[in-house]
């Protein structure tokens, strides 16, 4: 009997550090965009966008509303001769919101081959919110742009926070 108390304890405890919480279930759900990125298959990349996800990808003129339009977003984007595709984080910082809300910003840039040649599109800077539907994280809004180049003038005048 002690020895099955004993082996209770340890379980409850164990389970209880391998638990994952929202930052990193958030983070982890996230980082299936840059896996999906590299793949060619835009439907399952705007799978990981939740319905109703408001969307600004890097050459967005208007913030895209619709799986639809998110799908078409990334047929566009990621169109034309594909050869070798890789997309890198920089970084990504979690801000945990709630137990269902992650918001996430990062530094990232995409290397393809395009007529035998790579070309590397950013750094670009990306902000996401996470949001737990169900059992799954899904991005709920998604902000990419480049990032700017910073003179040694606007880095002086910006202020420290």
């Amino acid at each position: 009997m002690k020895y099955r108390l004993g082996f209770v304890v340890v379980a409850i405890a164990w389970s209880a550090l391998v638990h994952a919480g929202p930052k990193e279930d958030a983070l982890a759900a996230y980082d299936k965009f840059f896996a999906f990125f590299t793949t060619g298959n835009q439907v399952e990349l705007a799978a990981l966008f939740a319905p109703d996800a408001l969307f600004y990808g890097t050459g967005s003129a208007e913030v895209v509303t619709s799986p639809e339009g998110v799908v078409a977003y990334f047929k566009g984007a990621l169109s034309g001769t594909r050869g070798e595709v890789r997309a890198k984080q920089f970084e990504s910082k979690a801000l945990v919101l709630s137990d269902s809300v992650v918001a996430i910003s990062g530094k990232w840039q995409s290397e393809r081959t395009l007529d035998g040649k790579m070309e590397t599109a950013g750094p670009s800077r990306v902000t996401a919110v996470m949001q737990k539907r169900g059992d799954k994280w899904v991005i709920v809004q998604f902000h990419n742009s480049p990032t700017p180049k910073q003179s040694s003038a606007t880095s002086a005048a910006m202020p420290v926070r």
